[in-house]
């Protein structure tokens, strides 16, 4: 920069000394030493008001040469800036006034880049019925089509939360119809056994026939203890086929009573009782 000054400096007073000295042509001169000044401030603005001056066709030409030169090396260097506003539903907001380090800089917010002076800027954006929102940037030089999006207002409330869904009631239903096959299934092994024992003592008696005729008895020891077995294999078929019998039944009433829906009835269960003299079924549960 100081040699840029020193060289419009030499120009200028080469320039003063070539020719006689006129009003306007002192005004570029001076244009030209302000826009330095401007221009190492940081005030890129103001120093583009003083070169516009300085490159008017009324000014000397090599002054106003290096003065359209310097135009273009500082709209170079002007930084932009596109704001842009949503409100707390993030709809995109046009109708906000934004004022910069306490002056006015826009009316409204339409998308286009704003040039602004490198550094640190303090901004408000105003929208009508929300409160002002306050932001600080600091632009670089350099610096093109910077973006910069602000939410105005309160954010939108969050959803209210799912109400929690039901607890499923504990169904009944499949652990009664396994019991219902473990009864059948005992059931069955009850009948076989039965059929077993009915099988035993149908031999047993045979023999005891054998053993003993309608009309003599030669070995009554042996034919006492076939008959003693007979009775006992008799009375083990019966109890078989009667426990079969009861557990078979069991397994049908369970089956067919199991509740068919999650949330119907589940608190009813047959339960098998087994006695020397035979089986029975009884209900147990609430109702």
């Amino acid at each position: 920069m100081r040699g840029v000054r020193v060289g419009c400096s030499v120009v200028a007073a080469v320039w003063l000394l070539a020719a006689p000295a006129r009003a306007d042509d002192a005004a570029c001169v001076a244009a030209t030493e302000t826009s330095l000044g401007l221009r190492k401030q940081g005030k890129l603005h103001q120093a583009l008001k003083e070169l516009a001056a300085c490159a008017e066709p009324s000014c000397p030409a090599e002054i106003k040469t290096e003065c359209s030169r310097r135009i273009a090396e500082i709209d170079d260097a002007m930084p932009t800036l596109i704001l842009a506003a949503k409100d707390g539903t993030g709809n995109d907001l046009t109708a906000v006034a934004v004022s910069m380090d306490g002056a006015p800089l826009v009316g409204m917010l339409d998308g286009r880049a704003i040039a602004i002076d490198p550094g640190e800027h303090s901004f408000r954006f105003e929208a009508a019925g929300q409160p002002a929102l306050d932001k600080n940037f600091v632009v670089r030089e350099g610096e093109k089509d910077r973006r910069e999006t602000v939410v105005i207002g309160p954010p939108a409330p969050a959803p209210a939360p799912a109400p929690p869904s039901p607890s499923p009631e504990p169904s009944h239903f499949g652990a009664q119809r396994t019991a219902a096959v473990v009864a059948a299934g005992a059931g069955v092994a009850g009948v076989v056994v039965g059929a077993i024992f009915g099988a035993f003592a149908s031999s047993v008696q045979g023999r005891e026939k054998n053993d003993c005729s309608s009309a003599a008895c030669p070995n009554r020891p042996q034919a006492v203890a076939d008959y003693n077995a007979a009775n006992d294999n008799a009375t083990a078929s019966t109890i078989g086929f009667a426990a079969g019998g009861a557990l078979l039944a069991a397994g049908v009433v369970l089956w067919f009573t199991a509740p068919s829906d999650r949330r119907g009835p589940a608190g009813v269960r047959v339960v098998p009782a087994f006695t020397a003299s035979g089986g029975r079924l009884g209900l147990e549960g609430s109702f």
